[in-house]
């Protein structure tokens, strides 16, 4: 992790956690190359869904979709179901929303959690408006 702390929003029961850090990389594509390659350690049972350019417009940004058996920190819940998206803010740096919650409730609820995080996401040290900063 580079820049920013950490944050984690977790649910009352541990089974859902949003996550947002800045990353050091140059771009969200050279980002998920490093993260995707044999180098670099991932979560147990890891297992690659998707990776899709979400650059749309002004946005900037990809998303990975994978399984994971076990989430370091988080509780048992069985398969881990795991949305990460990075992105270009309105400061120019790039930052991950990544979004985990159990596999098996279905995927829904992930993408639910990260398209409003990254419609209310605003970077430090920026003054957003009261309205959502990305649409």
């Amino acid at each position: 992790m580079y820049g920013i702390r950490v944050v984690n929003y977790r649910s009352a029961d541990s089974s859902h956690r949003v996550q947002i850090y800045q990353v050091a990389e140059e771009s969200p594509d050279a980002s998920f190359e490093l993260y995707l390659s044999p180098d670099t350690r991932k979560p147990d049972g890891f297992e690659k869904l998707a990776l899709r350019n979400m650059d749309d417009g002004d946005f900037t940004g990809s998303r990975l979709e994978y399984l994971a058996d076990t989430i370091h920190g988080e509780p048992d819940v069985g398969t881990w179901h795991v949305l990460d998206e990075r992105f270009v803010a309105g400061d120019g740096r790039i930052y991950a929303i990544a979004v985990y919650g159990p596999d098996d409730d279905g995927r829904d609820d992930e993408l639910e959690l990260l398209t409003t995080a990254l419609k209310w996401f605003c970077p430090p040290d920026m003054g957003c408006d009261a309205e959502a900063s990305v649409d």
